[in-house]
């Protein structure tokens, strides 16, 4: 929850608190999903529980949205002084879920296959998602509203 609350706010200046709110519940949905493929395809029947795919997804899409900005892993930075780039972090942070997937999914309490899915989730949200929503704003609000009248 951590880091839930260390990039809300400023997704949320991004991109309004409605898609915010969309993004991190769509993006639990979709890492839930992909968790779920991943079990059924290694037949595990190891639990996962939580909101962390939802979370992986606010993390990709704050660094597509902001590949500039400049992060750090809190705590250690006291004792030891060091920035990257957005950017740089969700393929970093891509690149070892995807090796937990691989080597470690067995033997491991954490479900990389669902923070790998948020991450992916994120990053297309972030890369392309935002102008793909707004271009069909008008078209899905008239949709809806013949829906439910």
């Amino acid at each position: 929850m951590y880091v839930l609350h260390s990039f809300a706010s400023s997704v949320m200046s991004l991109v309004g608190v409605e898609d915010f709110f969309s993004v991190f519940i769509a993006g639990g949905i979709f890492s839930g999903y992909i968790s779920l493929m991943n079990k059924l395809l290694r037949r595990s029947t190891f639990p996962s529980l939580g909101a962390s795919g939802g979370i992986c997804a606010i993390i990709g899409a704050f660094s597509m949205l902001q590949p500039n900005a400049r992060l750090c892993v809190p705590f250690i930075v006291d004792f030891i002084p060091h920035s990257f780039q957005a950017s740089s972090a969700v393929w970093i942070i891509l690149s070892i879920e995807i090796f937990g997937l691989i080597f470690l999914s067995r033997r491991s309490a954490l479900d990389h296959a669902a923070h790998a899915g948020g991450l992916i989730f994120g990053m297309l949200y972030g890369s392309n998602g935002v102008e793909s929503i707004w271009k069909r704003h008008r078209a899905v609000l008239s949709w809806w509203k013949n829906i439910r009248d």
